[in-house]
């Protein structure tokens, strides 16, 4: 139902017509997600559905683009909207492989980061052994050339 201030009720809630089709995607999904909500006033309702799209619109970002404080801020947002009566195991459930997809990330970056030091150490010591090597060669030459007549003499 169209409103006179550009949002439109779905399923109780009272959205942006540009979310819309979201609202309704997440009520078929899981019609369960706020059978349980305990306020009753519109506005309450709305801001809460707001701050469901909005946590929904986090989880939707890369692990490399949140931060740690982000993502706890995102599970307090969670905690808070499951104590006023929303239903929301699935999102938890994708909260929780973010959290662990994010976790994954960082430990693997300061693995790569080792590994390059250790290729860097290696392509050291490979200088200084070919350095070793050259220098040995330039000897070897020295010491196998003829000596000519004025060396000798």
């Amino acid at each position: 139902m169209w409103n006179g201030d550009g949002t439109v009720e779905v399923y109780g809630f009272r959205v942006f017509y540009s979310e819309v089709d979201c609202v309704r995607r997440i009520f078929e999904k899981h019609p369960e997600t706020a059978m349980n909500i305990r306020p009753k006033n519109q506005m309450v309702k709305n801001a809460y559905m707001n701050n469901l799209l909005d946590l929904i619109d986090i989880i939707c970002l890369a692990p490399q683009e949140l931060t740690e404080e982000e993502l706890r801020n995102a599970e307090n947002q969670l905690l808070e909207l499951v104590e006023v009566g929303f239903k929301l195991d699935w999102l938890k459930k994708k909260l929780e492989e973010l959290c662990v997809k994010k976790k994954k990330m960082e430990a693997r970056g300061a693995r790569m980061r080792e590994l390059d030091g250790m290729i860097m150490e290696q392509r050291r010591v490979l200088w200084e052994l070919e350095t070793e090597l050259k220098n040995e060669e330039n000897e070897a030459v020295s010491d196998s050339a003829r000596l000519g007549f004025e060396d000798v003499v």
